[in-house]
């Protein structure tokens, strides 16, 4: 048994991935029954990998993309498709200058229910002209017909992006949000009846739930824009990153911990530096998602994060082609004495 955090090698290549889902961002993984798990992705390419060159376009082809996993057998796997005419899985409307990028999600009864940011091209140049919609959606899927999507919107919930993270906790399920606050992210709490999402749902106030939106309080803020929430042996674990824009800034992936679902979450410390490099150079990195339903035999935590290239530091693109593992999710795996810091 391990008794430090390391990259899970095993893991990690089952991303390299040559047809279908290629590579992409995001990873949350949401369980879906019948051994299997959805996981879903934002920006991603689709069908576009080259082996001669091992190379794909510069430019991604789908604004987001989803992947059906076996829990037991890993490399047992398969990428949704909308349409070879356009591989974005998640759309609603023909406006392409909004789009979704989608996150984590539960199940209820036979209907699988993703999260789902929406976004709008501000038309600024570079990987930053954007910007985030007030509107909470929801994508359902049938298990009985995993090609149908359909949408619904969410009351607005005050700016507040819910859908980070879902915990099941008896007949509720517990929802996680992240608002910016300008410095950083304010994290919020709410639960609603897992049999009915689009019911009146439950705001933890600080000491309790209340159903007045007004009375919602942050649960804990951070300089980062990377939250996480699982439940893990019986306590609730935030996961974080260091706050990172580029390249060689910040390598640290963050657990605090709590006996509650509402915090505070403490004894914060880093399990992880990211080791990845190109030319000597660390990559531009976010989005560190914990994947309970992979735990292994040694009772480890399965983490995952995304690199998004090597920025300024090293040029990726060369001859509009690009090396995908630069954009693809890494595995690591956590012990329990690292998590809890019981060393």
């Amino acid at each position: 048994m391990q008794s430090h955090t390391y990259k899970d090698l095993t893991f990690t290549e089952l991303f390299r991935r040559s047809g279908g889902w290629v590579a992409g961002d995001g990873g949350y993984s949401i369980p879906i029954g019948d051994n299997k798990t959805l996981w879903t992705f934002g920006d991603s390419y689709i069908d576009s990998y080259d082996s001669a060159t091992k190379t794909v376009p510069c430019l991604f082809q789908a604004r987001n993309s989803a992947m059906i996993m076996d829990i037991d057998n890993p490399a047992i796997q398969y990428t949704l498709e909308n349409s070879k005419s356009d591989p974005t899985l998640f759309n609603f409307g023909t406006d392409r200058k909004y789009w979704f990028w989608p996150s984590s999600g539960f199940m209820s009864d036979d209907t699988i229910y993703v999260f789902l940011s929406r976004l709008k091209s501000t038309g600024e140049p570079g990987m930053w002209g954007f910007t985030g919609v007030d509107s909470n959606y929801v994508g359902t899927i049938c298990t009985s017909d995993l090609s149908t999507i359909s949408y619904n919107v969410l009351s607005s919930k005050n700016g507040i992006n819910f859908g980070i993270s879902t915990i099941a906790k008896g007949r509720f399920t517990l929802i996680y949000g992240i608002k910016s606050n300008g410095f950083g992210n304010d994290l919020f709490l709410a639960r609603f009846p897992t049999d009915n999402i689009y019911s009146s749902w439950q705001y933890f106030d600080g000491e309790g739930w209340t159903s007045e939106l007004s009375k919602i309080r942050k649960i804990h803020s951070e300089f980062t824009s990377s939250f996480y929430i699982c439940k893990f042996r019986n306590r609730y674990l935030l996961i974080t990153t260091e706050f990172s824009v580029g390249c060689d800034q910040g390598r640290n992936i963050f657990i605090a911990t709590s006996n509650r679902p509402g915090g505070p979450f403490t004894d914060q410390h880093s399990v992880w530096q990211v080791d990845d490099t190109l030319n000597g150079h660390f990559p531009f990195f976010y989005i560190a998602n914990a994947h309970t339903e992979f735990e292994n035999r040694e009772k480890e935590l399965l983490i995952t994060y995304c690199i998004n290239g090597y920025g300024d530091c090293v040029e990726t693109c060369r001859n509009n082609r690009l090396n995908p593992d630069v954009y693809r999710p890494k595995a690591i795996r956590v012990p329990y004495s690292v998590i809890f810091n019981t060393d």
